[in-house]
């Protein structure tokens, strides 16, 4: 049996304690996560994570460092797996959201969400949300290199 492997790479914007989320919904359930989504061929990874975030915010980022990588096995497909490289960015344009793409209605908004509620919404990754609220005073936050996370 083949297995189906997804990279997504993805960013972390972060401007004045609040970080750049997009509102999904996939299948029945709605959550958030980081702008970013699948590469176009010839693309790097990190070409990739700003045109996604571009297409899904409207804001135009510059990437700073490879922060963390996150798989994502499906539990009811144990041939299905994505994997999430995460870079940390930073805006480079006025920060207003105009949504490019709504990625087939998946997408159902993109926002600033202070960093001080994310427990108080369902981010995707959890480990990145807990680190981000934990170091919100650090200039050089730092996360788990790696983390596993299982779809229900």
């Amino acid at each position: 049996m083949e297995e189906k492997i997804s990279i997504r790479p993805a960013t972390i914007t972060i401007k004045e304690n609040k970080v750049l989320l997009v509102r999904s919904q996939y299948e029945d359930k709605e959550f958030f996560l980081f702008p970013g989504g699948g590469l176009k061929f010839g693309e790097t990874l990190k070409e990739g994570a700003v045109r996604e975030t571009f297409e899904e915010t409207g804001i135009k980022v510059r990437i700073k460092r490879l922060i963390h990588i996150n798989e994502y096995i499906y539990k009811k497909d144990w041939t299905k797996r994505s994997i999430i490289i995460f870079f940390l960015a930073e805006p480079i344009n006025d920060n207003r959201i105009n949504i490019q793409i709504d990625d087939n209605g998946k997408i159902k908004e993109a926002l600033w969400v202070d960093i001080e509620k994310l427990d108080k919404i369902d981010l995707r990754p959890k480990i990145i949300a807990q680190t981000l609220k934990e170091n919100l005073q650090e200039r050089y936050f730092s996360l788990p290199p790696y983390s596993v996370d299982y779809k229900e």
